[in-house]
Parts: C-alpha cells; structure tokens; sequence
C-alpha cells in the first residue's frame, strides 16, 4: 500500500489514496499508523479519492476518531498537485462540505472554511449550557474565559494576556477536552496578543494531544477576535509550527492561509498494513 507524508505548520498526516485503502478498518488502520514508534507517526490519517468528482478527502485522529481538519485539506490539495496535476485551484469535499482550495503567491495555499458558528446546537454544546462567548469558567482550580464555536470541528478558545504556562496548558486542556459542556469533546486553544494584528497560539486538539499546528483552530481564533474587532480584516495568528494568515471571505467565510510540503513517500509493508490495535 502506496503511502505519502506530508506536513503543514508542523501538523503532519499520513495520506492514503482510494482504491488503495478501501479494504481496510480506517479506524484501526490509523491507530496503527499514526503510532510514533511502531507505525509511520502523525497527527492524523488523511484518505483522498483523487478519481471522485468533487475529490473527497476524509480525517481521522490518532484516536480512531473521524473529524473535520482545515490543514489535512491544504495537504490533500498539494497532494493533488504534485501527484495528479492539479490546476493553481480546486475543490475538495470534506465532511459533507465543498472546500475551495488556491495555491497562493509563492508557496502558500488558501483554504477557504465555511463560515464559523457559535450556534450552541451546531458546536455542539450540551442542553442548556447557551451561547459561549467569553464566558467565565472553573476548570481543575483555574478560573478561564472561554468562547466555543465550530468551523467544521469543535474549539474552545481562551484569550489571555500572556503565555500559557506549562503547568495550565498540561492540566487544564485535558480536562476542558472532555467538559461537561461538550458532548462530543473539545479542542482547546489557548491565545495572547503578539502584535496590533498579531496572535500566538499553543494546541490541545481533541482526540491527539498537543499538536504544533491546527487550521480550523486558527479559524476559530480569527472567528473569535473578528468578533470582537468588527474592522478587522485579517490577523496572524503564529501556529507553534508556523505562520497562518486568517481573513475574511465571501458570506461569512474564513480564509486560512498557510504552507504545506511533502516529507516523504513510501510503501508500507503488508504486516503494517493489515495490522489493527
């Protein structure tokens, strides 16, 4: 079974293409795969359909778990690109929704999210908890303020004044992942101003942990700080793998713009392959 890796802003996947992984558990197939030290190791399994039209592209966690990733879609598109030809754009159907994807100026690559939602119902957010908007709460001691939205996959946002310490970022993040508050869990993404249009980031995703880049996290945190700076047109937001710009599109639409690159290609062996945990 052909393999590919490929990396962007430091979260890295491994990518399958159909027909070559249609036979197998994705579920178990990943676990396998993503391990560090027994498989090939990354964030997240990426299966593309380069023959559908639109190509299809689904994600999964090292977890098992199935979900929506705004940087596995820049991969997917490269992976378009360098392996089938791809034109300077395209569109790529992920999660039920089709993603216009560009190759930017240079080697940047423009992912266009649908518009962000803060809508308790669409979040999801547990019966009666409301809309979360810089809301205060308690968890493990910490007093935070907090703001939950989806942009295709769930992120609890935190603004700060300063860096999260290790100690928060450890202890907390786990247990905000699997809040009350969120029945099918959370990402947490902890946020302070670097600059006027300048953000930093550090990652808890659910389902895989501290990760050094997060695409639909960094439009959650652009969706939370155009909210609350109406003018705004754009804002950095510093990934601790690298630089995202996030802008505002058509309708309501956020523009995640970011670099991805091929690590390298192989075959797995027929052990690995058909393994399951």
């Amino acid at each position: 079974m052909r393999f590919f890796k490929y990396e962007s802003i430091g979260n890295d996947f491994v990518l399958l293409e159909t027909p070559d992984a249609e036979s197998q558990n994705l579920s178990d197939l990943t676990k396998t795969l993503c391990d560090r030290h027994f498989g090939v190791g990354s964030d997240g399994l990426l299966v593309v359909d380069p023959s559908a039209n639109p190509v299809t592209m689904r994600m999964f966690n090292p977890d098992g778990t199935e979900d929506f990733c705004g940087n596995g879609l820049r991969c997917a598109a490269l992976h378009m690109k360098l392996e089938r030809k791809a034109t300077e754009s395209l569109t790529l159907l992920h999660g039920g929704q089709l993603i216009p994807i560009q190759f930017a100026f240079g080697d940047w690559i423009d992912v266009t999210l649908p518009p962000a939602s803060f809508d308790p119902e669409q979040v999801p957010l547990a019966p009666g908890v409301g809309e979360v908007f810089d809301r205060s709460l308690v968890v493990d001691g910490h007093s935070l303020t907090v703001s939950s939205l989806t942009t295709g996959s769930t992120h609890t946002v935190i603004f700060r004044e300063s860096p999260v310490t290790d100690e928060e970022f450890r202890s907390v993040s786990p247990k905000l992942e699997i809040h009350d508050w969120f029945p099918n869990r959370t990402s947490v993404i902890w946020v302070w101003q670097t600059g006027a249009k300048a953000l930093s980031i550090r990652i808890w995703e659910r389902g895989v942990g501290e990760t050094l880049g997060c695409g639909t996290g960094s439009a959650a945190v652009a969706a939370c700080w155009f909210r609350k700076h109406s003018g705004a047109l754009a804002v950095e937001i510093r990934n601790p793998g690298g630089e995202t710009v996030a802008s505002k599109g058509l309708k309501g639409s956020i523009i995640v713009s970011a670099r991805a690159r091929l690590v390298y290609k192989g075959v797995l062996t027929a052990s690995l392959a058909t393994a399951t945990s």
